[in-house]
C-alpha cells in the first residue's frame, strides 16, 4: 500500500488520504496551474500534503518514506498520460516533463512540510525538557528553593524566571532559595541572568538568596567584576537554608536522641 509503514499507519487511512491525492491532483491540473504550486488552485493540495507530512512525522515516519506517498503516484500517472497521447510523441514528451516537475514539487513539499513538523515537536520537547528541569520546591511556609543544573542561557533564564514567580504568587512566599550548585560555569551572562531573576522576584515581594558558590565561582565572579549588589551568598543550600528559617522567624532546634532505659 502507498506509503504504509507496517504498524504505523492503518490501510484505510492510507486508501482514503491516497483518493484525496488524486482527487486534488486532478482538480490542480484542470486550473491549467502546474508551474506555481504557491497559487489558490493548490491550496487544498497543500493542507493535505500539510497533514500527511504532520500525521507521518508525529508517527516516527522518515522524511524519505513520507515523501514516497507522493512518489508511488509517478508511475500510474505516467501511464495514464502515455496511454492518452501515445499517438503524439511530440506532445507526450512535453507533458511528461511537466509531470515529473509536478510530482517533484509535490514531494519537496512533502518534504519541506515534514521538516517543519519535526521542528514544531522537537521545539516542543526541548520547552518541556526545560520546564522539568527547573523545579520549584516549597521548603518550608514560605521558603521556596529553586535548584538549577546545568547551563542558564537566556531562554532557560526566561523559563526559570516564569517558574519561580509563578510559585511565589500560589505559595506566597517571601524568601526563595536559587541554588547554582550544579552549574558548571559562572560567566558575566549567567550573572546577569541570576540578577534578572533575582529582581523580578523582589518585584513579587520576594527576596533571594543565591547558594552553591564555590571558590572557583567566587574569583570568576571577582575578576569578571560582577557586582551581586545587596544579594546574600552561600557556599551551600543548608547554610542558605538557615538563612531563610532565620527570616521566617523560624529556627531549628537539635532534638537529643531520646536513651532508651
Amino acid at each position: 500500500m502507498v506509503g504504509r509503514q507496517q504498524g504505523l499507519m492503518k490501510e484505510g487511512e492510507v486508501r482514503e488520504q491516497s483518493a484525496d491525492f488524486v482527487r486534488l491532483l486532478q482538480k490542480g491540473i484542470e486550473s491549467g496551474e502546474m508551474r506555481s504550486l504557491g497559487s489558490a488552485e493548490w491550496g487544498e493540495m497543500r493542507d493535505l500534503l500539510m497533514a500527511v507530512s504532520r500525521a507521518r512525522g508525529l508517527q516516527g515516519m522518515t522524511p524519505s518514506e513520507t515523501a514516497i506517498f507522493v512518489f508511488s503516484f509517478k508511475k500510474p500517472f505516467f501511464a495514464r498520460i502515455k496511454k492518452e497521447l501515445e499517438s503524439n510523441p511530440e506532445t507526450l514528451a512535453d507533458e511528461m516533463w511537466a509531470a515529473t516537475e509536478l510530482i517533484d514539487q509535490l514531494g519537496l513539499y512533502t518534504t519541506e512540510a515534514y521538516q517543519k513538523t519535526r521542528e514544531q515537536v522537537i521545539k516542543r520537547q526541548q520547552q518541556e525538557l526545560l520546564e522539568l528541569s527547573t523545579p520549584v520546591v516549597k521548603l518550608w511556609d514560605g521558603i521556596l528553593a529553586l535548584p538549577l543544573i546545568g547551563t542558564l542561557d537566556s531562554a532557560r533564564t526566561q523559563v526559570v524566571m516564569e517558574s519561580l514567580l509563578q510559585r511565589i504568587v500560589e505559595t506566597g512566599s517571601d524568601v526563595a532559595i536559587i541554588d547554582i550548585t550544579g552549574v558548571p560555569t559562572v560567566d558575566t551572562l549567567v550573572a546577569q541572568h541570576l540578577l534578572k531573576t533575582v529582581t523580578a522576584a523582589r518585584l513579587m515581594g520576594a527576596d533571594c538568596i543565591i547558594s552553591g558558590i564555590r571558590p572557583q565561582i567566587a574569583q570568576t565572579i571577582v575578576h569578571l567584576g560582577v557586582e551581586l549588589g545587596d544579594v546574600i551568598t552561600k557556599s551551600n543550600l543548608a547554610d542558605a537554608f538557615a538563612i531563610a528559617l532565620k527570616r521566617r522567624g523560624a529556627t531549628l532546634v537539635r532534638l537529643k536522641p531520646e536513651v532508651k532505659s
